[in-house]
């Protein structure tokens, strides 16, 4: 089952993206999501004209950085970057959360609390690398096929037992209400291609092969002649 993404018409699209010292390449697949934003699409329609019959495919969105406090997240290599909310106060129904990679054994409980009350009412929860190891340590994985990084799965298999941990590039599951799914993947590159295929399942397919056009990833299997920058709508 797809998650049901609303059309353009709809209201803004909530993207959560939590900050834990995590591996910084881990979320690169935000800007695929970006990328479709009516704030980007009609930015470059500015520049290349053809753009123009996209835009009825893009989304607002509204993107939230979630982590301990307000004060700047550290993210490798030594990068800071501003919260606009705590585990505390980002909402729960969220589109889509976005988790990338940490320590999985620091990661607050405020964290694993967030993620065990999002989990039951936003519509889609994607991971990357220990990404899927922080969401299996709250618990939302338990008796759920998932993956991490290749290289952790037998430490994962070891520290979180009741997730069935598989190896794969990425691994999607049904979520805990009806409609909502966990997407899991290896590492920094399994994930991007993990968002490719999530929009490829929830937007437009010329509008995300602009998207990962602009920024020369290659859309594989289906859609692989969809790549370039900027694909326009026949």
């Amino acid at each position: 089952m797809t998650t049901s993404i609303p059309n353009a018409k709809s209201k803004p699209l909530r993207i959560g993206v939590l900050y834990e010292e995590v591996q910084l390449t881990d979320l690169a697949g935000l800007d695929i999501l970006g990328n479709m934003s009516s704030r980007i699409v009609n930015m470059v329609t500015n520049l290349i004209p053809a753009m123009e019959k996209l835009k009825p495919y893009a989304r607002d969105m509204e993107f939230l950085y979630i982590s301990s406090s307000l004060e700047p997240a550290w993210a490798t290599p030594d990068m800071f970057i501003r919260p606009t909310h705590t585990y505390e106060s980002a909402p729960r129904d969220l589109d889509i959360i976005l988790i990338g990679g940490p320590d999985p054994q620091k990661v607050p409980e405020a964290s694993l609390t967030f993620l065990r009350e999002a989990s039951k009412q936003t519509k889609a929860i994607l991971t990357t690398c220990t990404g899927g190891m922080w969401l299996a340590k709250s618990g939302v994985l338990d008796g759920k096929k998932a993956t991490t990084n290749r290289i952790l799965l037998e430490p994962a298999r070891h520290v979180f037992p009741n997730v069935e941990w598989q190896d794969e590039r990425w691994v999607t599951v049904d979520g805990h209400f009806e409609g909502a799914q966990l997407w899991t993947a290896g590492g920094a590159k399994c994930g991007i291609d993990m968002v490719i295929e999530y929009a490829l399942q929830n937007f437009h397919e010329q509008l995300v092969a602009s998207s990962c056009g602009s920024l020369e990833f290659e859309i594989e299997g289906r859609s692989k002649s969809y790549k370039g920058p900027f694909v326009p709508v026949v």
